[in-house]
């Protein structure tokens, strides 16, 4: 590999790692680990796979259709491939990811030590910064992946080598088995929201590939995959110390305590007072460097589907307002409204994923692949109605069928929905 190649990956990778880290992936491992505490590990490889590893497929997928995601377009009809973008984005952007990054900044890089600063003043000047590096899309992957990721990585770094040589050699056993440790890490792995981020950001990442000349098919595919592996890598290296300092903390098990607690403590009792200082930064970059990736995303979506008429300003500024509007709530009201908006989102996303990476070059008809994924928006969408009504028959309905513990009851339906309709077209 050359210099000029080298960089590219390296810098596209730090980036992409960055985009994906935002404020949920710094305080849910350490809540997974506290929560699982022995089988900690157990409960990791769960969120490897419905996080890091679907993450990572996500970004291949998309570089095997084209530059972005929308280019599913191309095989798809317009409407069907415009509605699953918009719906992304949206619960991605303005909805969760991008509120949760400032209010998250604000519960522990602010209002600790100033307190006497308000969260709407600190709203303005948080999103404000975020609009700024935002508008000037041409220089995002550079600004995200040679300035931000590398004090983000050394923060973080620092706490995590720190607390794990400290680190008490025992872990608590919170009384979890192997399947119940799984399934909790696998359902956890849903609220980081890296899924949706991998098939949005990936087309950021790769026009910033295009355009440092790797043009060709190949040349295209194999840096990106390449920049996907350093992500997941220092993805696997974060999470992993995260969720080991959870499981180690003094903190107990509880279920009241709140996501920012847990982080905060760790802080502290790894740092002294000092942790205050270093766990401030490596929030501010890694709520910064998401809010920046996921509003310049949202501004290239908008104009890619309208085809011009919402200009990427337009997208940039509406996801700004929108999410400085909900950054008001407290980190914790953000992740729990976020429960239900994941539960019909994730699975669409993850079920097309799926469909087009093993199947694109097998299956060329559209009919598949539509079958497949309205089969598992209507599942999920039933299965939200049943939780929030607490409606017994759907509840039962959801139990019966198979992988319903690691809350992906919508697999094996949609797979045969795929498998069935592609025999018939074929046979037709």
């Amino acid at each position: 590999m050359d210099k000029k190649k080298f960089i590219t990956v390296v810098t596209a990778g730090f980036a992409l790692f960055a985009m994906f880290f935002g404020a949920g992936n710094l305080v849910i491992p350490p809540y997974i680990g506290l929560k699982i505490g022995a089988l900690s590990g157990v409960a990791f490889a769960g969120f490897f796979v419905s996080d890091i590893l679907l993450s990572f497929l996500a970004v291949v997928m998309v570089a095997s259709i084209g530059l972005t995601f929308t280019d599913l377009g191309k095989r798809f009809p317009p409407l069907f491939v415009n509605a699953l973008v918009f719906l992304i984005i949206v619960t991605l952007g303005p909805l969760i990811c991008v509120p949760r990054t400032g209010s998250t900044t604000y519960e522990v890089a602010v209002q600790p030590f100033f307190p006497q600063v308000g969260k709407i003043i600190f709203g303005v000047l948080y999103f404000g910064i975020t609009l700024l590096l935002s508008i000037s899309k041409a220089k995002i992957v550079d600004i995200i992946g040679k300035i931000l990721t590398p004090f983000l990585i050394l923060s973080l770094t620092i706490l995590i080598v720190v607390g794990t040589i400290n680190a008490p050699k025992e872990l608590s056993d919170n009384g979890y088995g192997f399947g119940e440790a799984f399934a909790f890490g696998f359902s956890q792995g849903y609220l980081t929201l890296d899924v949706l981020a991998g098939v949005i950001f990936s087309g950021l990442i790769i026009s910033s590939i295009v355009r440092e000349g790797y043009r060709s098919e190949s040349e295209k595919k194999q840096v990106t995959i390449l920049s996907g592996v350093i992500a997941a890598g220092c993805l696997v290296f974060i999470y992993g110390g995260l969720l080991y300092l959870g499981a180690t903390s003094s903190l107990p098990s509880s279920e009241g305590i709140k996501y920012i607690d847990i982080l905060k403590h760790i802080a502290y009792n790894v740092l002294g007072d000092n942790g205050g200082i270093v766990i401030s930064v490596a929030v501010a970059f890694a709520c910064l460097t998401s809010a920046i990736a996921i509003v310049s995303a949202m501004g290239e979506i908008f104009e890619n589907i309208s085809k011009g008429r919402i200009p990427y300003k337009w997208g940039v500024w509406i996801c700004t307002l929108v999410s400085f509007v909900l950054s008001i709530r407290s980190v914790d009201e953000i992740i729990h409204y976020a429960g239900y908006l994941l539960d019909f989102s994730y699975p669409i996303t993850i079920a097309l994923t799926l469909f087009v990476l093993f199947f694109g070059k097998r299956v060329q008809s559209n009919a598949p692949y539509i079958v497949g994924v309205t089969l598992t928006a209507v599942l999920s969408a039933l299965f939200i109605i049943g939780d929030l009504l607490h409606i017994d028959w759907i509840n039962n309905f959801k139990t019966l069928l198979p992988l319903a513990n690691y809350r992906i009851e919508w697999f094996l339906p949609a797979f045969l929905s795929f498998g069935i309709t592609a025999v018939l077209v074929k046979n037709k």
